[in-house]
């Protein structure tokens, strides 16, 4: 059989969801969600980018200030340098000259005398006084026989008197060889 309950009793009331509530609590959620992300992820990772750029600017002020130095380093080594090669070429040019005398000096014959030498560069150009013609070819001929000397030109051959002896007053060019 059928048994029907006509009587009402305590019956359980059925809850009705409230939507307005939900419309409140939702968006509060997410505004939460946002500022924790915000405040929690994106903030720190400005400051550990801001961190990264004060970092990497201290980085390029010393690398700069370093850069600096070196600038001065490699104008004070050009500086070194010329110098060197100042003091290097005046070796090399005081050198030159001790052999032109040297090789010239050997070379004068007797009752020949030197009055002025001049050096400019490799050419040279002598003047003097000699016995006779015959005096200044053994000078030519000596100059060239000494291997230091090429190119040999008579400028001059001028016959002069010095206390009543006739001399011949004579102009010499050429070129030294290294």
């Amino acid at each position: 059989m059928i048994r029907i309950n006509l009587i009402r009793g305590k019956r359980k009331k059925r809850r009705e969801i409230n939507i307005g509530g939900a419309f409140l609590i939702v968006p509060l959620a997410v505004i939460a969600g946002v500022l924790y992300w915000h405040f929690g992820v994106v903030i720190p990772k400005l400051d550990a980018t801001k961190a990264n750029v004060d970092q990497a600017t201290a980085q390029v002020a010393r690398i700069q200030k370093d850069i600096e130095e070196l600038e001065k380093f490699k104008n004070r080594k050009a500086e070194l340098q010329r110098k060197v090669d100042i003091i290097n070429n005046l070796q090399r040019e005081r050198v030159g000259p001790v052999r032109y005398f040297e090789a010239l000096s050997s070379a004068i014959p007797e009752k020949c005398w030197i009055d002025k030498l001049e050096i400019r560069g490799s050419s040279l150009a002598v003047s003097g006084v000699a016995l006779n013609n015959n005096t200044v070819a053994n000078f030519m001929t000596a100059l060239a026989g000494t291997g230091r000397f090429r190119d040999i030109i008579l400028g001059s051959a001028d016959q002069a008197s010095l206390q009543n002896t006739k001399l011949v007053r004579f102009n010499l060019t050429f070129i030294a060889v290294d």
